[in-house]
């Protein structure tokens, strides 16, 4: 079985409170029901189209090995996202990376899968 790590995006400046806390709750997760999380193909377009406005970045890896909540796989218009139902301990985040705007303005993620 093939297991997909699981990618969202936060500000930067966010990132403090979670590792203080050691429980990753965004301020998705109250207002949504749920942290809306992307596949690596998915992340570019994602951070260009919800995240506009912000400069710097929080590209989180998850790996959902180590989730002790539910994802539900949604359809949300013609994309289908893994909606994480749930905080969870920062232990299932494997890497941070930050993302910074281009010369041209906007977020470039290449995200490739290897075997």
């Amino acid at each position: 079985m093939e297991i997909d790590l699981l990618f969202t995006l936060i500000r930067k400046e966010d990132w403090k409170a979670f590792s203080e806390s050691g429980i990753f709750e965004p301020d998705s997760l109250e207002e949504q029901g749920y942290i809306q999380c992307f596949l690596g193909s998915q992340i570019q377009e994602a951070a260009n189209s919800f995240f506009s406005k912000e400069n710097d970045l929080l590209l989180i890896v998850i790996d959902p090995l180590r989730l002790q909540v539910p994802i539900k796989h949604e359809k949300e218009g013609d994309q289908t996202y893994p909606n994480v139902y749930g905080s969870f301990s920062i232990d299932a985040i494997i890497d941070r990376i930050v993302l910074r705007k281009g010369k041209k303005g906007d977020f470039s993620v290449k995200v490739k899968h290897f075997d």
